[in-house]
């Protein structure tokens, strides 16, 4: 009988090896670059901050570190961290208007957010071992996700914490993987200081990691040269921290008091305990419903992993401490809203848990992709009783709390990506969040089962996300941009450093945090109670209202007007 033939298959040269990792490269910095310029494009609206009082506290330390002016901090002695502040500093250092730099730092945040691409398709490769085209388009999922882009069109710390999870959780996927290696040891001690330096955050993820540290020791699975390298840079971030602050000194002074009262008392009242319970729980939700389900898969297959491993021990710990990581971090936002309860109570407040959204898609999509992971349909227990129960407990919550005639927060710092899926533009809707989360983790899940399908499911994906941006962009992001954007430029007028510049009590918020970043030449304080500007005030701000009680008029204390707004209800004055 003839041996049958078959045909010859060569095996891949050396070259054709190279020509296809310089194709990935260019994919990668392409994406890199096409998701800077997205980014720039989706926050152009926004030129003054607008997430007061927190943006605010950042620009001023930035702008202090640069060698500016006087300004205030919303933070508080225990929560200060000057790592962001830090790093968009060299916005404010050519003496721009302020408009000019802020949009620097929109472009720092965009190129750093932006890495979540190349660093989400290393992770694909190295720690989940995709294939190269699904590592590819798992990667294009984790870095299109709203949770990690809406907050690099802002100045806030969660601009640039995305791409640093992914970098730390790569990191110690290599030394755990290579533990007598001197570089990834330190490599994971230099993004744990950064962590820390950044925000407060970063300080539960540096206990975390120490937890992490000595069970790693015990097993053996690092030496003990590798683990002390990995301390230098950490124990180097905080000294810097304070350093920093202490050469910025009193230019920068703290509004925010030291925690205590509220917080200590969240175990110890039952109202504080009850907040604190609903607010993890929510997040925990809310990550579910954003990930379509994934993310409670990926938590059930981390945690068997953990009990009954079938990969190797760098996959294993990696997923372990990620999984610990995001309970500890939601934990500790969960204390601090609770502790908040008297002056505020969130129906949903995400902001600290939506780091980790990108990794958790990630390693969704990989649970349904790879074969050494594929989870079997008992697995979405998990997730699809997360959605239901906790839809049923948030509306509960919601509806109890309407019954005694008070209402829970709620507001587009909350959860946009939430509030733009569910088109809850004025009041949460958990119902309708909980069957979009339920629909999609049906339809990934029965579309993922044909191989051939997952990539064109996570292009699905991927268009959604980027659909779901430009509707946030249109509902949300442009009126708010307007809304903190004054039609009067004081540049224009010929106000500008030469100039001493205070401003009447009676204007509007809106008014007050435009001009207060707009005058870059001084701290930008209010005349007395009587709104009378002593003589060396020689430009004033008033409010606008002809005719009415609330009405500044400058001509009265020999003033000139150069320009007002009846839209905004501003004027500006020059001393005669």
């Amino acid at each position: 009988m003839p041996t049958e033939v078959l045909p010859y298959s060569p095996p891949e040269t050396t070259a054709g090896r190279t020509d296809r990792g310089r194709i990935i490269i260019a994919i990668l910095a392409l994406g890199w670059l096409a998701g800077v310029l997205w980014r720039l494009w989706l926050g152009a609206p926004i030129t003054h901050p607008i997430a007061h009082a927190d943006e605010d506290s950042y620009m001023n330390a930035a702008r202090a570190i640069a060698g500016g002016p006087e300004g205030f901090s919303s933070e508080t002695p225990l929560f200060r961290r000057i790592g962001y502040p830090l790093l968009v500093s060299p916005a404010f250092l050519f003496g721009l208007d302020f408009a000019t730099s802020y949009k620097i730092v929109h472009v720092i945040n965009a190129a750093i957010s932006a890495l979540t691409l190349p660093l989400a398709y290393l992770l694909g490769r190295r720690m989940f071992g995709l294939n190269t085209r699904v590592a590819l388009a798992a990667a294009f999922v984790a870095a299109t996700v709203p949770a990690g882009v809406f907050w690099s069109l802002v100045g806030m710390t969660d601009s640039v914490m995305a791409p640093l999870m992914l970098g730390w959780f790569l990191a110690v996927h290599r030394w755990v993987g290579a533990p007598d290696r001197k570089a990834p040891a330190i490599s994971v001690g230099v993004l744990t200081g950064v962590l820390y330096l950044v925000h407060i955050r970063g300080t539960i993820l540096v206990i975390v990691y120490f937890a992490f540290l000595a069970f790693m020791l015990i097993r053996k699975r690092v030496g003990r040269s590798g683990a002390g390298l990995s301390l230098v840079p950490l124990m180097f971030a905080v000294i810097l921290n304070q350093v920093v602050i202490m050469l910025i000194g009193d230019r920068v002074h703290l509004r925010g008091d030291i925690v205590g009262g509220g917080t200590m008392a969240v175990f110890t009242e039952i109202q504080r305990l009850q907040v604190f319970v609903a607010s993890f729980g929510t997040n925990v939700w809310y990550m579910c419903v954003v990930t379509g389900g994934l993310a409670g898969l990926a938590w059930v297959v981390t945690t068997i992993e953990m009990v009954r491993p079938a990969r190797d021990a760098a996959f294993r710990w990696t997923a372990g401490l990620a999984l610990f990581s995001t309970v500890g971090v939601g934990l500790g936002a969960a204390v601090v809203l609770a502790g908040l309860v008297d002056t505020q109570s969130d129906a949903l407040y995400s902001r600290y848990v939506q780091v980790f959204v990108p990794f958790w898609i990630l390693f969704g999509f990989a649970v349904l992709a790879d074969q050494r992971l594929r989870a079997p349909a008992r697995y979405a227990v998990l997730p699809v009783l997360i959605l239901v129960v906790g839809g049923l407990v948030i509306a509960y919550r919601l509806r109890y709390v309407a019954e005694r005639g008070h209402q829970l927060s709620y507001g587009m710092f909350g959860g946009p990506d939430l509030m733009t899926m569910t088109a809850g533009w004025s009041q949460f809707r958990p119902y309708v969040a909980t069957a979009i989360g339920l629909v999609a983790l049906a339809v990934l899940l029965a579309a993922t089962r044909v191989r051939r399908l997952v990539i064109p499911v996570m292009a699905v994906v991927v268009v959604a996300n980027l659909a779901t941006m430009a509707v946030m962009r249109d509902r949300l992001v442009e009126p708010i941009g307007r809304r903190f954007t004054m039609p009067i430029d004081l540049g224009e007028l010929g106000v500008g450093p030469e100039d001493t510049i205070s401003y009447t009590r009676r204007i509007s918020n809106e008014a007050y945090y435009v001009f207060y970043h707009d005058v870059y030449w001084s701290e930008f304080k209010p005349v007395g109670e009587d709104d009378v500007p002593p003589p060396g005030i020689e430009v004033m701000i008033g409010r606008y209202h002809p005719g009415e009680k609330m009405h500044w008029d400058g001509a009265e204390h020999g003033f000139t007007l150069l320009k007002a707004s009846e839209e905004a209800h501003i004027a500006v004055w020059r001393r005669s």
